[in-house]
């Protein structure tokens, strides 16, 4: 079987027919996968299956939130960054010094204890609670990223470490995080324990919560998002998987997403 048949059932689960090979053949093997991966049959085969395959859709949506709602900069402060380090996650700037801020491995969480710890040129460990930014002086970056790490501390941690955070950035310093939507994963977990989406979430916020928090530090909120859109999660009030497949991965409507973008700035 040749690597086109062989990646056609792959995707489709079935023989490639002769119609399908005749318009695939000579293709680069990536535009062929491409091309049968943005087909309706495989939407189809996805959309039969949404609960298998919605954390990709989520990849792929934080994918295009750091691609295109991060500013570049200089001096980065990475919180929480150890298991997904934001420059291997699609972070596209480059940047002089990145320091990563997060627990020593025998205290994370068990999912997260064996995940190693990538390096790179400018690119440090720091080890400790994220909260505790005691270690560096004030006004000694130029960036703060929170990537889906807020979430893993209680709130009045949270509250320190938003506080701690605004100290360290400069005058003009920018502040951006995600985090689950605390609007969409009420109904996701209803029925279901009714807990959080994670077993290691301590608080999960609901917009106009975390949008008061951050402006009580002191920032200035200049943009907001939603990262996978439900829409009809949010019409009808039942979870729906297939809005991970089928929405929009940002939106500007930060109520509609899964999981909430703030981008604040250091007045």
């Amino acid at each position: 079987m040749n690597t086109t048949a062989t990646l056609f059932h792959a995707l489709l689960g079935r023989e490639i027919d002769t119609e399908a090979a005749r318009g695939l053949a000579g293709r680069e093997p990536l535009a062929a996968a491409l091309e049968l991966l943005l087909s309706v049959e495989v939407t189809d085969r996805l959309l039969a299956q949404p609960a298998d395959y919605h954390h990709l859709f989520v990849h792929r949506a934080r994918q295009w939130m750091l691609r295109t709602l991060l500013p570049a900069a200089d001096r980065i402060l990475d919180l929480g960054g150890a298991n997904a380090p934001l420059y291997r996650s699609g972070y596209p700037h480059p940047f002089t010094q990145l320091v990563m801020v997060d627990l020593p491995p025998d205290d994370r969480h068990a999912m997260y204890r064996d995940v190693p710890v990538a390096n790179a040129p400018g690119v440090s460990i720091h080890y400790g609670d994220m909260a505790d930014l005691s270690a560096f002086p004030d006004a000694s970056f130029d960036m703060a990223w929170s990537g889906e790490s807020i979430e893993h501390i209680e709130q009045e941690a949270a509250e320190r470490m938003i506080a701690e955070v605004f100290r360290v950035l400069v005058r003009g310093g920018v502040f951006c995080l995600d985090t689950p939507n605390r609007t969409l994963t009420e109904i996701h977990t209803r029925g279901h324990g009714d807990g959080f989406i994670h077993p290691d979430h301590r608080h999960e916020y609901r917009p106009k919560e975390l949008r008061a928090l951050l402006e009580e530090a002191g920032f200035e909120v200049e943009a907001e998002h939603g990262i996978c859109t439900m829409p009809q999660t949010r019409t009808t009030g039942t979870f729906h998987y297939a809005d991970f497949i089928l929405g929009n991965p940002i939106t500007d409507c930060i109520e509609d997403g899964y999981l909430l973008f703030f981008k604040c700035r250091k007045p």
